[in-house]
């Protein structure tokens, strides 16, 4: 199921960036597009199976693995619904429902390997269940702002920010710091006590800055200031450790690195947009500088795991390194992309189409290499 969502997640990448210059679709349909159904389910899949890993526990059953694509299901009702708002008026409403119910089966499964956790469970575990309660609490604020209307354009500031900065962001700063070390095989001695510590900085960082922009602009810079924090010190910690991996032409740890600055710039972007700029992007940013170079880094070193999972080969390797083939300049690309379109300037679509589109081919290509 999750070599499936790859491809389907790289899809909405290339299909959302094309409606967005098409110019004939509202930007919220290829925003939703994007994260309803392409970022969404991968995040959850991805979640169902890095938590029994990191909790040393058992595989999960059958109803745990399905749960992914129950949500995509409720994120295509969504995106639907802002297609097509007189077909399926409350489209939305149903969609928002089913991934919460969806949410909630993961987040009392995921509680339950932590406390029966055969030891000390990773603290990933813990920033995996912080990204997935961000998420809990966006998708309620869509529903209340059914039932309180005044409210309903702040919650969904809150929504925004909290399903980003909260779920997504949550998720990938935490992936990242346990990934990066895999991918440059070298161990980070203190990411678990690094992780450990920065938790509640990023927590009360991404919940400023949501509610911030929600009710109070100057609540955001606070936010921003304490991300600042763990970030500084994953910086740090990667350049001390992997500088040598990172500033590669090829591989997965470029691209995982340049994700990490493609959030900071999307922060920053997000912030002048608060005050100064209202023509600017970050949201735009975010999707370009930060999702797309996680998500094509990340498929870069696991979808050859997934694809074969069990003991590693030469296979493995080969694949890894055909996927991670210009990984580095793929990077560049993106973020170069998403700073253009976070200050307006539209090109950065074209290359965001280009870059995903050259990488989705590899990933086809590795496809039929398996089948073969």
């Amino acid at each position: 199921m999750l070599q499936s969502q790859v491809a389907v997640t790289l899809l909405t990448f290339i299909a959302a960036s094309i409606f967005v210059l098409l110019r004939g679709s509202a930007a919220i349909v290829s925003y939703h597009l994007i994260f309803a159904v392409g970022i969404l389910p991968l995040i959850l899949g991805a979640m169902v199976h890095f938590l029994p890993v990191l909790a040393r526990s058992k595989t999960p059953g059958n109803f745990i693995r399905i749960l992914p694509a129950i949500a995509t299901i409720g994120g295509i009702l969504a995106t639907i619904n802002f297609a097509f708002p007189k077909a399926m008026p409350y489209g939305v409403y149903l969609g928002v429902v089913i991934i919460i119910i969806t949410v909630a089966g993961l987040v009392v499964w995921a509680y339950r390997l932590r406390v029966g956790a055969i030891g000390k469970p990773h603290p990933c575990l813990d920033w995996y269940l912080a990204a997935l309660l961000c998420l809990f609490i966006a998708l309620g604020a869509i529903l209340m702002g059914y039932f309180i209307p005044a409210q309903r354009a702040a919650l969904r500031l809150l929504h925004l920010h909290l399903n980003t900065l909260g779920f997504i962001g949550i998720t990938a700063l935490g992936t990242l710091q346990v990934l990066l070390p895999t991918a440059a095989q070298r161990p980070d001695p203190i990411v678990a006590s690094r992780m450990h510590k920065h938790l509640k900085w990023v927590v009360a960082g991404t919940v400023i800055i949501a509610c911030g922009a929600a009710w109070h602009h100057n609540l955001a810079w606070i936010g921003v200031i304490l991300m600042t924090v763990p970030i500084i010190d994953i910086f740090k910690s990667w350049i001390q450790l992997y500088s040598k991996a990172i500033f590669k032409i090829h591989g997965a740890a470029p691209a995982l690195a340049a994700a990490l600055c493609g959030y900071v710039i999307a922060l920053i972007i997000g912030s002048i947009h608060g005050y100064h700029q209202p023509h600017f992007n970050p949201i735009a940013t975010f999707i370009i500088a930060f999702l797309m170079p996680l998500v094509t880094g990340a498929v870069s070193y696991l979808l050859p795991l997934w694809l074969r999972p069990g003991q590693q080969t030469p296979w493995h390797q080969a694949a890894r390194r055909h996927l991670g083939y210009g990984g580095g300049l793929r990077a560049l690309i993106f973020m170069a992309g998403g700073v253009m379109v976070g200050l307006g300037h539209e090109l950065g679509w074209y290359l965001a189409v280009f870059t995903t589109g050259t990488f989705l081919a590899q990933t086809l290509l590795l496809f039929m290499m398996v089948r073969a």
